[in-house]
C-alpha cells in the first residue's frame, strides 16, 4: 500500500459514519417524495423495480466497467443501488468495522507497549551508568579512607607510644607522692590525736570556769562589736565627709572664677553687693544640700554594716595551777555541804512516808465506804434510766406519723447539712446512711491531722481552740438573738393583725354537719394462670404464647382491678 493512500482496514470516525447515514435517510426521503408526485401511469409495481435491477447488474456485469453510465430510473429518478450492497446487513457492518476497529486498538497498544519496553530498557542503561559511576566513586573514596585510616594508625601508635612513657613517669610520681601522703597522714593523726586530748582538757577547764567570768567575757565581746561597727561608721562617715567637701570646694571655685570673669566687666554699688553675698550664700546652701543628697546618710551607712565576727575563741580563765587547786578545795566544801543537807533531806523524806502511809490507811477505809454508796446510787440512776427509756417508748408510740415525718425530715436536712460543709456534692441524692458513712469518714481524717498538729504544734492548737469556741460562743448568742428578735417580731405581727381584724359576734348555737360516710373502695387482683407457663416456654425456647400470639419479649403478670 502506497503513502497516499488511505487505509481500508481503518474504521472511520463517527461523526462521519453518522453523516453518511444522514445523507442515506434524506436520499430515501427524496425519492418517497417524488414517488407521491408522480402520476399513476408514472409508477412502477415493486416486480418491474427487482426486474429492472438485475438487468441493470447485468449491463454492469457485461460491459466494462468505464462504460457503465449513472442513469437514474425511469419511475423513481435515483440512482440504481449495488446489490452486494444492498445484501449487506447494517449488523454486519459494524461488526466488521468493530473488528478492524480492536485490530487497530491492539496494534495501537502493541506500539506503545513497544514504546514504554524502549523507554525502560533506556532508563534501566542510564540508572546502569549512574550506579556504575557511584560504584567507581566509592572505590576511590574507600582507597583514599584506607590511606587515611593507615596514616591515622600510625599516627595512633606513635601517640601510644609517647602515653605509655607519659604514663610510666606519672606512675613513678604518683608513688613518690603517695608515699609523702601517707607520712603527712600519719603526721596528721598524730596531732588530731594530741587535739582532741587537748580540747577535752579545755573542756574540762572550761567547765570549771566560774559564770561571772565568762559572763564578763561575753560583755567585753559585745563592746567589741559595739567598738568594731562605731569604727565602721566614723571611717566611712568621714570618707564621705571628704569628699562632700571635695565637690563643695570644686563648685565654690569654678562660681568663683565664673565670677571674677564677670566681675571685671561690671561695677556693683553697696546695696548690690549685700543682696548678691545673701543669693550667693543661698546658693552655697543649696549646693551643699544638693551634693550631701547624692552620698548616703549616717542612718544608711548604719544599715549597710554587716554584723561579722571576729573568730577569736573566748581565752582560758586559769592561767597557773594554784588556781586549780583553790577551785577543787571549793568544790570539795561544796560537795560536803550537799552531803549533809542530802542526809537532812532524807530523814524529812523518811518522815513523811511514815505520815502518808498513815493517811492512806486512813483515806482507805473512808474510800471502801465511798465506794459502796456510789455502787448504791449507780443502781438507783440505772433505775430512772430505764424507766425514763419505758416512758419515753411510751411516748413515742403515742406520736403521730406526722410528728415522726417531721421528726425525719428535720435529720435528714442537718445530715444533709453537715455533709455539703464537709464538702461532698449531693446532686445525686445519696442514701442518708452513706452521708452519714462519708460525714464519719471525713471526721476521722480530720481528727488523725488535728492528732498530727497537736504532736507539732500544741501552743498553736490551743490557741486556735480557743478562737474557735469564742466564735462559737459568739454565734450561739448571734442566733439565740435573731431568734428572739423573729420571735418578738412575729408576735408583735400577730399582736397587731389581732387589734385590725373585725370583731365577730357570734349569735346562737353553730350547726354541725354529718360527715359523709368514708367510700371503701376494694381492690380485686386477677392474675392470669397462664403467666407461669408463658415463663417457663421463654426461658426454654425464647417465646411464649400468653396472648394467643408468639413474643419474644418477657411474659408479665397481667393484673385486672
Amino acid at each position: 500500500m502506497l503513502e497516499g493512500d488511505e487505509n481500508p482496514f481503518q474504521l472511520p470516525p463517527d461523526d462521519e459514519m453518522f453523516l453518511m447515514r444522514e445523507r442515506e435517510r434524506n436520499q430515501r426521503a427524496e425519492e418517497r417524495e417524488n414517488t407521491k408526485k408522480l402520476r399513476v401511469w408514472e409508477k412502477t409495481t415493486a416486480a418491474s423495480r427487482i426486474h429492472r435491477m438485475r438487468r441493470f447488474n447485468e449491463d454492469d456485469i457485461g460491459g466494462p466497467p468505464q462504460a457503465a453510465p449513472m442513469t437514474k430510473s425511469a419511475s423513481t429518478g435515483s440512482l440504481p443501488r449495488d446489490q452486494r450492497r444492498e445484501k449487506e446487513n447494517i449488523t454486519d457492518f459494524v461488526a466488521k468495522k468493530r473488528e478492524m476497529f480492536l485490530v487497530q486498538m491492539r496494534l495501537n497498544v502493541k506500539k506503545d507497549e513497544i514504546l514504554k519496553l524502549d523507554e525502560k530498557t533506556k532508563m534501566k542503561e542510564e540508572a546502569l551508568k549512574k550506579s556504575q559511576s557511584m560504584l567507581d566513586e566509592d572505590v576511590t573514596r574507600f582507597d583514599t579512607f584506607l590511606q587515611a585510616n593507615d596514616a591515622k594508625a600510625h599516627k595512633a601508635m606513635k601517640q601510644a607510644e609517647d602515653m605509655t612513657k607519659k604514663k610510666q613517669e606519672k606512675m613513678q610520681k604518683i608513688k613518690q607522692l603517695k608515699s609523702q601522703i601517707s607520712a603527712i597522714q600519719s603526721e596528721i593523726s598524730k596531732h588530731k590525736e594530741q587535739k582532741e586530748e587537748c580540747l577535752k582538757y579545755k573542756v574540762f577547764l572550761e567547765s570549771l570556769t566560774p559564770g561571772e567570768w565568762k559572763v564578763q567575757q561575753a560583755v567585753e565581746k559585745v563592746e567589741r562589736k559595739k567598738r568594731r561597727r562605731a569604727d565602721f561608721i566614723r571611717r566611712r562617715m568621714e570618707d564621705i565627709n571628704i569628699r562632700i567637701q571635695r565637690d563643695i570646694e570644686a563648685e565654690e571655685k569654678a562660681i568663683e572664677e565664673r565670677e571674677a570673669e564677670v566681675g571685671r566687666k561690671r561695677r556693683r554699688n553697696k546695696r548690690e553687693e549685700e543682696e548678691y553675698q545673701k543669693e550667693k550664700e543661698r546658693e552655697a546652701e543649696k549646693r551643699r544640700l544638693r551634693i550631701t543628697k547624692k552620698y548616703p546618710t549616717q542612718q544608711t551607712v548604719e544599715n549597710e554594716y554587716e554584723e561579722v565576727s571576729s573568730g577569736e575563741e573566748m581565752p582560758l580563765y586559769f592561767k597557773e595551777p594554784k588556781q586549780l587547786l583553790e577551785i577543787f578545795t571549793a568544790l570539795e566544801e561544796q560537795n560536803l555541804f550537799l552531803i549533809q543537807n542530802s542526809q537532812e533531806t532524807e530523814q524529812a523524806l523518811e518522815e513523811v512516808e511514815q505520815r502518808f502511809a498513815e493517811t492512806q490507811r486512813v483515806m482507805g477505809g473512808k474510800a471502801a465506804k465511798m465506794s459502796q454508796q456510789i455502787g448504791q446510787i449507780e443502781k438507783q440512776v440505772s433505775d430512772e434510766n430505764k424507766r425514763s427509756a419505758e416512758l419515753r417508748t411510751t411516748v413515742s408510740q403515742k406520736k403521730g406519723d406526722a410528728e415522726q415525718e417531721a421528726l425525719l425530715k428535720e435529720l435528714t436536712d442537718s445530715v444533709l447539712q453537715v455533709h455539703a460543709a464537709c464538702g461532698f456534692d449531693a446532686d445525686h441524692d445519696p442514701n442518708t446512711l452513706q452521708m452519714l458513712y462519708e460525714i464519719e469518714k471525713k471526721l476521722e481524717e480530720y481528727l488523725t491531722q488535728l492528732d498530727d498538729f497537736e504532736y507539732k504544734n500544741p501552743t498553736q492548737l490551743q490557741d486556735l481552740e480557743k478562737t474557735k469556741e469564742k466564735e462559737r460562743r459568739e454565734g450561739v448568742k448571734s442566733r439565740r438573738k435573731e431568734y428572739q428578735e423573729k420571735k418578738t417580731e412575729e408576735r408583735l405581727k400577730a399582736s397587731l393583725l389581732r387589734s385590725q381584724a373585725p370583731v365577730h359576734k357570734k349569735i346562737g348555737k353553730q350547726i354541725m354537719k354529718r360527715s359523709a360516710p368514708l367510700h371503701m373502695v376494694k381492690k380485686v387482683i386477677k392474675v392470669d394462670e397462664s403467666y407461669e407457663q408463658a415463663k417457663d416456654d421463654y426461658h426454654v425456647f425464647g417465646i411464649h404464647f400468653q396472648h394467643g400470639v408468639p413474643e419474644g419479649q418477657i411474659p408479665e403478670p397481667s393484673e385486672m382491678k
